[in-house]
């Protein structure tokens, strides 16, 4: 646990407490009550900030996702279609491994039921760029026979299924000790092509 807290930001350490809260005991050990006692504060002290746990939860969700969101959105000057999408499936990768307990927050329906609509446009948004990548790469050729929604699930599938694959403790028994970052980059090759293609 965090050293208690006694001054400073409440909002930020709130939420920071309660991800490792649900990272270690659980969703239904979280509570308003306990955060204020982990942190030293008095029991109505959070409650300016989150006047209830959907609050919470909802602001963990739009903090989380905007995290992720930016990024494997950090694709600086890469052209439109495959060199883009291959750094925007690594940026993803790369945060989900660096900020696991986040991800498997996020990815907490009870978590996720309680995110508000700019949240939900904001991966629409997402959403969006991600296919106009894929069709940037067919107008050059790359797959050009294949269905873009197809294309787009097995995408979106294997950025996130990469990722759960990695940090899950489901799969560490199953994972590779040696795993390397080469590995990885070879695995997003196989359904977009080498790099250099």
């Amino acid at each position: 646990m965090t050293n208690p807290y006694h001054h400073g930001n409440l909002k930020n350490a709130l939420i920071e407490r309660a991800i490792e809260v649900m990272d270690e005991q659980g969703l239904d050990k979280l509570s308003l009550r306990g955060l204020a006692r982990d942190l030293d504060v008095s029991h109505a002290a959070p409650l300016r900030h989150f006047p209830t746990k959907a609050d919470l939860l909802r602001e963990i969700a739009q903090t989380g996702v905007a995290r992720l969101l930016e990024a494997s959105k950090a694709t600086g000057d890469a052209k439109p279609g495959l060199e883009r999408m291959r750094l925007r499936h690594k940026g993803y990768v790369t945060w989900a491994r660096e900020n696991a307990a986040y991800h498997q927050i996020l990815r907490n329906p009870d978590v996720m039921r309680h995110a508000s609509d700019g949240l939900k446009e904001s991966l629409h948004a997402f959403a969006s760029m991600l296919w106009k990548d894929i069709e940037a790469a067919q107008s050059n050729g790359w797959r050009s026979g294949e269905e873009p929604f197809v294309l787009y699930l097995h995408l979106a599938s294997l950025t996130a299924g990469t990722a759960i694959f990695l940090i899950d403790p489901m799969y560490a028994t199953v994972r590779e000790p040696g795993l390397k970052d080469v590995d990885i980059e070879k695995s997003i090759d196989l359904f977009l092509g080498p790099a250099d293609e």
